[in-house]
């Protein structure tokens, strides 16, 4: 008999096993068995005694490598039994053989196939390879580069940029770029759907007939409902005391009538009329009566004057939030944003075909390029069918998707187009509650669709239909009734994705009830991380001391370290969680995520890379030559430096003379040799042989892991350098940028430790006891609060200014896009949650640090006392403390919780078990007193100060250069001031350019008796190649036309010699360049270019072009001055004539501005 009889399926198992007929959307709980009913169903399908199919027909789909080995494995195994329970059915045995041709494995596996199959039909290389994520973002930085340059000749995508970064740099542009280019790539036709976002700004039409009004609508009244139903709770609360009665239940009353009035307004969706609704609000909350003694000393008043200001904040934040413009003046900002959405479009689709284009030229595709490849294969533009998607999907008897939740609407299309085309075979089983990727662009929206449109199971054929698998074999009884009882407070449709009723509740699946377990909340007073991790390493002492109970396949025993998990939302903690164990004396082991190009066993081979590919740079070479890879030590660098001084360290290697590096020099040759003749991997390979270095990490502690990171980072290096060892340096130095090279450690869990990882790598897994901790982290909301915001089917929202220095305003279609986002990011983390605590199997154990608990509690006690427990309540919480709290405040165990908040307690009538405890902070350990010190030793001391105190008489020259140039000297002090780049100049070219046009111009110009036509002129340098045709573009004549009738043009009509862009180079002394050489009578050379000298028969005069935007004459003064005095002593010893004069002429003023020559007296 095969092993699978002795398995008794629950109903709707057994429903989802053997259903045919139409496609079936499977809802799989936690726990619920949902693999082994995909491996049942596989295996029925090839063995359906009606209509058997075969094997290889099959396409399962999964979302990782590991699944789709494990499934493979799984279906083997179990149609392996059939062939031992029916050994003499051939057809059996030919499916044994045709299941090793099926196509099991990821989406990415199969579209990379697909596109392999057929690459003659798409305009790529045919020896492609797949980009790394290094790779990718080296190749997306070059080509954003490259396209925005260009895209700045567009006056509007300007105007986009001025909008956030006010012409200081571009970053914000670009990133708004990229970010709709890859949010886009994860919708199938991104070119349609970008020109589709451009298109929704286009449209004149009130708010209330666009998505973005009627979305900020419906939030809009929904939070007006929420804070009516605060009203109401008010109310109800004052009503049971006689003074809060008379002081507040008829004002609360009031305010819920109007409330409700404005609730009907909202609901008939007229935007203006509800805008204008909202202002009535402004006076409209009456002053609510006095209760003798206060407020504070009346539970009842108190907890109504509470609810009533929740509720006053809650219709506030329409104004700022929701209904923040009228109708005219949303129109406005559209008509003002449109163009400006529109170039970003442009840019974004001009970036992607240019970032296409150059990954097939280095015969790079990525995931996503696969993935949209296959589509366009698969359908045409206007979604049609190709011949090859028919020839396709007729092949495949049946298309099974595992984890569909993780789906986007890219894949989700590439699925249809693979079933028949009455999309009649297609079984999808996921969990909506357990969507958690949606940072990796997955949609939980495309199961949450098919669930709300495909009716119960079962439906007449071929009609899709949907099933819940709610019964939970993993969790104990009381786990699971822990479970329950939190998210049917607080999880919803409206924030989680589904409503946590029949269907979504687990339901206790195993028969034998006679092991509970249990579920816990502690909630830790005055307590932060460092608290929370000091606590849970008492409890697990505690339990491992009283040897607690788990269950594991043969029965029960006690427990054991490595069945405890300590489950956090991110990795930012591990390290204080990690500690605190250590500090109990309990083994554990963190799951964590290193940056390989950070580790310090990587770092030198990593460097010798970079050595190999570019001696000359100091740091790499300095960490090569102190590796264990050469027998140098820092006293060797050392004695290196202190014989060559000067120049780089492999200078100083190649000509320091010392011929203990001899050998060093032999053999990098050699490497450089092997660089430019073998293929990376090959090079790799010979550096670790001849250098040892693989055995020698593998002496270090914890040498295993250290041998296989090295390893790893070979195996990537050798992938990112199939255009050689520079591809690879490219490849690190991308890899850096975009936040390290990331290696796990090693395996998720280690026999005999308590194991601590995020939520997310958790997934799947399972743990006797979970502890799932620091809940009381703040929620990242970053996202709904981008410059420029994207959303599948709210398109792009962007900001606006009022004027060129207001600050910028959100839009209508901005607005809506944050709360959608909002919205989504806090579902996520409610499923994010979910999955948390269904990973316990026999105890749950919550912690929630409070510092400051009273302040703490104060929303979720609220909420609790009204029942506010729907979405417009929970979006008003920052962290899952505040979503747990709530919960916990209705259970008739929280009395001491209840005791913070001064609020009269508020329960719901439950009897499901759960404990709640309030734990002091754990105190922290005792800090134990230092050694005294040890005596000093007065003689050494006396040495030590004598030697540190001897100063050099020429340390002054160590801060002084031995050549300067003249600006540097003039202008050392000047604070540096960024210009604003051309294409946000007005004149689209900034003062450097308009500068050098000029002196360019200046310098050919012919000074001879009369004033030159200053057109034919150019044209003249130009034709002569005196003048760059860029630079002639630039140039403003109607500057340099005064020059010709000023003063200064006349002296130099009379001057004997005219020395023009004329160089010098003079000896000064130290003293009069900087103050810091104090009475050195050391010199420095001084260098520089004056731009105008005017010799005449006994004095000469120096002249210097300015073409700064500055109109104030004292400005070139206090600028200029000193750099003019040291022109005036320079030319005064070369000329041998004094310099009688100092001037500047302004190309702005159009003038020129002298030089006072006892101003600078004082420098000479």
């Amino acid at each position: 008999m095969p092993e699978s009889a002795k398995i008794q399926f629950t109903p709707a198992q057994s429903a989802a096993i053997t259903a045919r007929g139409g496609s079936l959307l499977v809802s799989a709980a936690a726990g619920s068995g949902k693999t082994r009913v995909l491996v049942e169903r596989v295996v029925g399908l090839i063995t359906d005694p009606i209509h058997p199919v075969e094997a290889d027909s099959l396409l399962i789909m999964t979302f990782t490598n590991a699944a789709a080995a494990k499934l493979r494995a799984d279906i083997t195994t179990r149609l392996a039994e059939e062939v031992r329970a029916h050994p003499g059915d051939i057809r059996l045995r030919r499916q044994q053989l045709l299941l090793q041709r099926a196509a099991i494995g990821t989406v990415d596996a199969f579209c990379l196939h697909f596109v392999q199959q057929h690459f003659a039909a798409l305009d790529v290389p045919p020896d492609f390879t797949t980009a790394e994520e290094a790779e990718l973002a080296r190749i997306e930085q070059e080509t954003l580069s490259a396209v925005l340059e260009s895209a700045y000749t567009d006056a509007d995508f300007r105007a986009f940029a001025d909008l956030y970064d006010r012409g200081r740099t571009d970053n914000t542009a670009g990133n708004a770029v990229l970010e709709l280019y890859h949010f886009s790539r994860a919708l199938p036709h991104p070119a349609e759907v970008l020109q589709q976002f451009a298109a929704m700004w286009q449209q004149d039409t009130p708010p209330q007939d666009t998505p973005w009004g009627q979305n900020l609508l419906a939030i809009s009244l929904q939070r007006t409902q929420g804070a009516r139903a605060l009203l109401q709770a008010a109310a109800r609360t004052a009503a049971k005391d006689e003074a809060a009665d008379f002081a507040y239940t008829a004002v609360l009353q009031e305010d819920a009538d109007r409330v409700t009035w404005l609730c009907q307004v909202l609901e008939k969706g007229d935007w203006d009329r509800s805008v204008a609704a909202l202002g009535e609000f402004d006076t409209a909350w009456r002053r609510a009566g006095r209760i003798k003694g206060g407020k504070d000393g009346n539970p009842c008043a108190f907890a109504a004057s509470e609810l009533r200001a929740r509720a006053k904040k809650q219709i506030e934040s329409l104004r700022t939030d929701f209904l923040l413009c009228t109708g005219e003046e949303y129109a406005a900002d559209r008509r003002r944003a449109a163009p400006l959405v529109a170039a970003l479009v442009r840019v974004t689709q001009q970036f992607a075909d240019a970032c296409f284009a150059a990954k097939c030229e280095e015969k790079l595709l990525d995931y996503a390029d696969f993935e949209h490849l296959t589509l366009d294969l698969l359908l045409t533009p206007d979604n049609q069918r190709t011949p090859l998607c028919r020839t396709v999907s007729s092949h495949y008897s049946a298309v099974l998707v595992d984890e569909y939740q993780d789906t986007n609407a890219l894949q989700d299309a590439i699925y249809f187009a693979l079933a028949r085309s009455e999309g009649d075979n297609l079984f999808f089983v996921g969990d909506i509650k357990q969507s958690i990727y949606r940072f990796r662009q997955a949609d939980p929206q495309v199961f949450v669709d098919k669930q709300q449109r495909w009716q119960a199971y079962p439906q007449p054929a071929p009609q899709p239909a949907s099933l819940a698998l709610d019964a939970n074999f993993r969790s104990a009884p009381g786990v699971i009734a822990g479970i329950n009882y939190l998210f049917e407070v607080f999880f919803s449709q409206g924030l989680g994705g589904v409503a946590y009723g029949d269907g979504q509740r687990l339901v206790v699946g195993s028969k034998t009830t006679d092991y509970r377990g249990f579920c816990e909340v502690d909630v830790i007073d005055g307590a932060g991380a460092e608290g929370d991790a000091a606590a849970i390493a008492a409890r697990i002492r505690e339990m491992m001391a009283e040897g607690f109970v788990v269950r594991d396949k043969t029965g029960q025993r006690p427990c054991r370290y490595d069945d405890f998990c300590i489950l956090l939302r991110g990795r930012g903690d591990f390290a204080v969680y990690e500690a605190a164990l250590r500090t109990a004396g309990i083994p554990v082991f963190a799951d964590t995520a290193a940056d390989l190009l950070d580790e310090p066993h990587i770092r030198p081979f990593a460097a010798l890379l970079r050595v190999i590919d570019n001696p000359a740079q100091d740091i790499p070479l300095a960490a090569v030559l102190l590796s264990p890879m050469f027998p140098y030590t820092a006293d060797d660098l050392v004695t290196l430096r202190g014989a060559c001084p000067e120049g780089s360290l492999y200078g100083a290697v190649l000509y320091g003379g010392q011929p203990r590096f001899a050998p060093f020099l032999e053999t990098l040759a050699e490497f450089r040799r092997l660089a430019r003749t073998l293929p990376v991997d090959a090079l790799l390979e010979e550096l670790l042989a001849r250098t040892g270095y693989l055995a020698a990490v593998g002496a270090l502690p914890e040498g295993a892991r250290c041998r296989e990171d090295l390893q790893s980072f070979c195996a990537w290096a050798a992938s990112a350098g199939r255009t050689g060892l520079p591809g690879v340096i490219r490849a690190m130095d991308a890899a850096r940028q975009n936040g390290g090279l990331t290696q796990n450690t090693g395996g998720q869990t280690r026999p005999g430790c308590v194991s601590i990882m995020t939520v997310h790598r958790s997934k799947g897994l399972e743990f006797p006891v979970v502890f799932v901790a620091n809940t009381s982290h703040q929620f990242n909301q970053s996202d709904a609060i981008r410059p420029v915001l994207t959303h599948s089917r709210l398109g792009v929202g962007v900001m606006l200014r009022a004027g060129s220095t207001a600050k910028r305003y959100k839009t209508l279609p901005y607005a809506a896009l944050a709360q959608a986002i909002r919205t989504e990011t806090l579902s996520e983390e409610m499923r994010v949650l979910y999955v948390a605590l269904t990973r316990a199997q026999d105890a749950l154990i919550i912690t929630i640090p409070l510092k400051k608990a009273a302040s703490s509690l104060k929303t979720p006690a609220l909420c609790a006392h009204a029942e506010a427990t729907g979405p417009e309540a929970m979006q008003g919480m920052s962290s899952w403390a505040g979503w747990l709290l709530t919960a916990v405040l209705l259970h008739p165990s929280s009395d001491a919780l209840w005791a913070y908040t001064g609020l009269l307690p508020h329960y719901l009538p439950t009897r499901i078990p759960l404990t709640i405890k309030v734990l002091p902070a754990p105190e922290a350990a005792p800090v134990p007193e230092p050694a005294p010190a040890p005596a000093p030793d007065e003689a050494l001391l006396d040495t030590l100060r004598q030697s540190f105190a001897w100063r050099s008489p020429r340390a002054p020259l160590q801060k002084i250069p031995a050549k300067v140039s003249v600006s540097a000297v003039a202008h050392a002090a000047r604070p540096v001031a960024l210009e604003r780049p051309a294409f946000l100049q007005k004149t689209g070219m900034t003062g450097a350019e308009r500068g050098t046009a000029i002196h360019a111009f200046m310098q050919s110009v012919p000074f001879d008796d009369t004033a030159p036509d200053l057109d034919a002129e150019v044209q003249r340098q130009i034709d002569a190649r005196l003048l760059d045709a860029g630079l002639a573009d630039k140039l403003d004549l109607d500057r340099v036309r005064p020059f010709f009738e000023s003063a200064v043009w006349r002296r130099i009509r009379h001057a004997r010699a005219v020395l023009r862009e004329e160089p010098f180079i003079t000896a000064l002394p130290a003293a009069q360049i900087t103050p810091e050489a104090g009475e050195c009578e050391a010199e420095v050379l001084v260098q520089g270019i004056a731009d105008l000298v005017l010799v005449y028969d006994d004095h000469a005069e120096i002249l210097d072009y300015k073409t700064d935007r500055s109109r104030d004459a004292a400005f070139y003064i206090k600028e200029y001055a000193a750099q003019l005095q040291l022109y005036r002593r320079a030319f005064a010893q070369r000329l041998a004539v004094p310099v009688t004069k100092l001037t500047i002429y302004s190309f702005t003023l159009g003038e020129e501005i002298d030089i006072p020559l006892q101003a600078t007296q004082k420098n000479l």
